[in-house]
């Protein structure tokens, strides 16, 4: 509890109080001296209060009283159940709360008061349109007027509490800014989702378009389709009266989406409507929805092509994708940027060094970054290494080096058995195989030796070839035989050598003619598969262990050999080694690894079929790496150079390493993604932005802009265009602009929301870019009785702080909130004023404290 003073300045009138004390002292009357201290303790309190109460003293306290408006959704979207039901429900919360005050604010596109819910269960009946007087507007959706009513409707000095019932369907008016409102001002609102009409009905929920269509590209019209019965339909989209697609769809109850292809050839505004037919629909208005679509002209992309017969996989999937592909061979790669300047996108598929000659790599370097051009590089065994585009203008332009990582490519451990067994001619034929083994080995290639008996030796350990060649030749040719055969710690020897060796293949050949004891092979074994490390077995001569060594080798994922003859062991270990040494390409089944879906998402990445090979890279630091092999290596790769974008592909596109690619769906849709993403950013002349508002009282205020560039991409300033506005039978308006930024001129016009209305750049018809913009309205919007909007009335009652389906239980035992009551205490002050005034009075007329005359 507070006191506070509206008026504090007249409390300066309590200094009168002493002067009335002197007034008496020198005040000649005939009252007794106790008549005359009264009548002046009197006059000061009356004073006193009269000051006091001039001040305006108001005193503060918290209240618990509440005050609850029900706000009940009426419109034509919401079930007539649905609002008997919301009047029991609100039956219920107060007779468990007990509000000190409640009212029930009926509302649709209008508001209005009902007396209590007899009057509410009342205007279930979808005929009854009027309520006490007022019309009723039931054709739309308004929760921010309806919000702004029950606030209106709160009492003042009470806790407030506002229940909204409704399916969330708003058609009029900014829900989240009467939301933020009432937020701030703590009004808390509790919301209760309404059932939406049913009346075995189906319609059109949205249609839904790609932000970019391009002339003649084939694009996806996603339908989101409501019917409260199954049954057969068909959709269609149209466009100024040509039918662009078709579709005959089974629709089950509920909502679903269906998607329509179609294509729009003349780039420029469209209007694209789409329809629904289905038998027995009892209500037919809400079977169209239209979208007004931009469609820019068709990007042109260059496809140089080493292998012209195979042109036709990406030609074909990028042309149905709306680009305009020329295809040339190497040799048709333009020698100046200027020559590439109609191009958006350039693509090198597997184009060799030697086809591009230094003044076309400088060119294509220029037209990338200082204008913007798009370039994907594809792979191919001829762009790798120093004979490759290793250290090239080119490669400083992709996101990748054309380079193994920067590692040992092969680090390869040979176990050799040198039991007493071995002696002799296999002894030697086995020393012969490592060295030539060896040999195949390139310089920068790794190596260790490891015999065993039954100890291990390590002869060579793990290291580069190079200047250690004739070294590791003497130590192999050193080793001889002696002791028994002991398998196991020989391999777990060379797993731990390799385990962590930094080569892309590292790889262990084990030769054996004997038996070893038993261990725990096959646990190994797979412990070092699953380091991606293999293992090959050769087993020599009728004593070894055919079944283990095979064995070895399966769980390895390598390769077993069983030879009599030791004489053929050293082709064996050739052929090993070659095998270890992959070339600048990998030519293996690779599975595809989705690092991060970027540009892609409009693509089934989960459906990707293997590829069959790759040219080996190695990504530079900052590119974006979208798709991996699964050893790591990248295999789409994108970084922005310059003003223009480059991506590498290191598989090709064709039908050698990509032939299941060629042939998966997916293929258009990817490298589309991908040439889309890359394309050349030519700055629009004009750009002419429209933002409606939303929809208040039947009109609605539109926020133009209009961006202005010169051929050169600078803006274009003090330009100030106007835009042209026409109603659909109506004369053409012209609204002045000013410009608010560099190139930006804005206007804002106040529309009727029932009409269509296209918007122009006047002049601009021609220039690249958007010059008309089409606002088309809804009339339908209520009559799509599409199920609540849950995820809109949660963010309602979440962001005031109401509750979710509240219950007389729920709001009755919640926490008890309190509100400052601020009650003005000056009219007491001045009744007591008034009755001491009359005290006063009678002191003046009636002598008290005089003896009685004696008789």
């Amino acid at each position: 509890m507070s006191l506070t003073w509206t008026d504090p300045v007249a409390l300066w009138l309590l200094l009168a109080i002493p002067l009335i004390w002197a007034v008496q002292l020198v005040a000649r009357t005939r009252f007794n001296r106790r008549q005359r201290v009264l009548q002046t303790v009197t006059r000061c309190l009356l004073l006193a209060l009269l000051a006091l109460a001039a001040a305006r003293p108001v005193i503060s306290m918290r209240s618990s009283r509440e005050s609850v408006v029900y706000l009940v959704d009426v419109s034509h979207s919401v079930a007539s159940t649905s609002v008997a039901a919301a009047a029991d429900r609100i039956d219920e919360i107060e007779a468990l709360i007990r509000p000190a005050h409640s009212r029930i604010v009926a509302f649709a596109r209008s508001t209005t008061t009902v007396d209590g819910t007899a009057a509410l269960r009342g205007l279930a009946e979808i005929e009854r349109t009027r309520v006490g007087g007022e019309t009723l507007d039931r054709g739309g959706t308004d929760l921010e007027g309806a919000l702004l009513a029950a606030r209106g409707e709160l009492a003042a000095e009470h806790v407030p509490r506002l229940v909204l019932f409704s399916d969330g369907h708003a058609t009029d008016g900014d829900t989240a800014a009467a939301v933020a409102r009432l937020a701030l001002e703590g009004i808390t609102v509790s919301v209760e989702p309404l059932a939406g009409r049913i009346i075995a009905d189906a319609w059109i929920d949205s249609v839904t378009l790609p932000d970019r269509v391009a002339a003649g590209a084939a694009f996806a019209a996603e339908f989101r389709v409501g019917t409260h019965r199954p049954g057969t339909a068909v959709l269609t989209l149209q466009a100024g009266g040509t039918t662009l697609g078709s579709r005959e769809v089974t629709l089950t109850q509920g909502m679903t989406s269906v998607t329509v292809d179609a294509a729009l050839i003349v780039p420029g505004p469209h209007v694209i409507e789409g329809t629904l037919s289905m038998a027995g629909d009892p209500l037919t208005a809400n079977n169209s929805f239209a979208r007004d679509v931009w469609v820019e002209p068709k990007p042109s992309v260059l496809y140089i092509e080493s292998a012209p017969a195979s042109a036709k996989y990406l030609t074909g999937a990028l042309s149905a994708a709306g680009f305009d592909v020329a295809v040339r061979p190497p040799a048709g790669i333009p020698a100046t940027a200027a020559d590439l300047d109609p191009w958006d996108v350039v693509v090198l598929s597997d184009v060799g060094r030697a086809a591009f000659s230094d003044a076309a790599m400088t060119a294509l370097s220029e037209w990338v970054e200082a204008r913007g051009g798009g370039l994907l590089v594809a792979g191919g065994e001829a762009i790798f290494g120093e004979k490759g585009y290793r250290h090239t203008p080119l490669e400083r332009l992709t996101p990748v080096t054309f380079e193994r990582r920067d590692e040992p490519e092969v680090a390869l451990v040979i176990v050799l058995d040198r039991s007493w067994s071995m002696a002799g001619t296999s002894m030697e034929l086995t020393k012969t195989a490592a060295q030539a083994a060896v040999d195949v080995l390139s310089d920068e290639q790794s190596v260790g030796i490891l015999t065993f008996n039954d100890k291990f030796d390590w002869d060579v350990t793990l290291r580069n070839v190079g200047r250690h060649r004739d070294m590791i030749r003497k130590s192999i040719a050193a080793i001889g035989p002696g002791g028994h055969t002991l398998i196991y710690p020989a391999i777990e020897q060379a797993y731990l050598a390799l385990r962590d060796a930094k080569a892309r293949a590292r790889h262990v050949i084990l030769l054996s003619d004997g038996r070893s004891y038993p261990a725990e092979y096959e646990a190994l074994v797979r412990k070092m598969a699953q380091s991606r490390i293999t293992m090959s077995t050769v087993a020599v001569g009728p004593s070894a262990d055919p079944d283990l060594l095979r064995d070895l080798a399966e769980w390895g994922k390598g390769r077993a050999y069983v030879v009599a003859d030791a004489a053929q062991v050293p082709e064996i270990f050739v052929k090993e080694a070659k095998s270890a040494a992959t070339p600048a390409f990998d030519e293996r089944a690779i599975t595809p690894v989705l690092r991060t879906p970027g540009f892609l998402t409009g693509v089934d990445l989960a459906r990707m079929p293997l590829l069959k090979g790759r040219t080996a890279t190695v990504l530079k630091e900052g590119a974006l790496e979208l798709l991996a092999t699964d050893e790591d290596d990248p295999l789409l790769a994108f970084w922005p150079v310059g003003l223009g974008r480059t991506a590498v592909f290191t598989s090709d596109l064709k039908d050698r390493w990509g032939a299941d690619w060629v042939t998966w769906r997916g293929y258009g849709p990817f490298f589309s993604s991908v040439v889309r993403a890359l394309q050349r950013q030519r700055p629009p002349a004009v750009v002419l932005e429209v933002t409606p508002g939303p929809v208040r009282g039947g009109t609605r205020t539109l926020a133009i802009a209009v961006e202005l560039r010169e051929p050169d991409g600078q803006y274009r300033n003090l330009a100030n265009p106007t835009v042209r506005a026409r109603r659909q039978g109506g004369h053409p308006v012209e609204l002045a602009t000013r410009q608010t930024a560099p190139g930006r001129y804005e206007a804002t016009l106040l529309a009727d929301a029932a009409q269509a209305l296209t918007l122009t750049v006047p002049g601009a018809e021609g220039a690249s870019g958007v010059t008309t913009r089409t606002i088309l309205p809804d009339p339908a919007r209520e009559y799509r009785f599409s199920p609540p909007d849950e995820a809109l009335l949660r963010s309602i009652a979440d962001s005031t702080g109401g509750e979710w389906r509240p219950t007389g239980a729920s709001l009755g035992g919640a926490p008890r909130q309190t509100r400052a009551e601020r009650r003005p205490l000056w009219p007491a002050l001045l009744v007591l004023a008034l009755l001491v005034w009359c005290l006063d009075i009678l002191l003046r007329r009636v002598r008290i404290f005089e003896p009685r005359p004696a008789v």
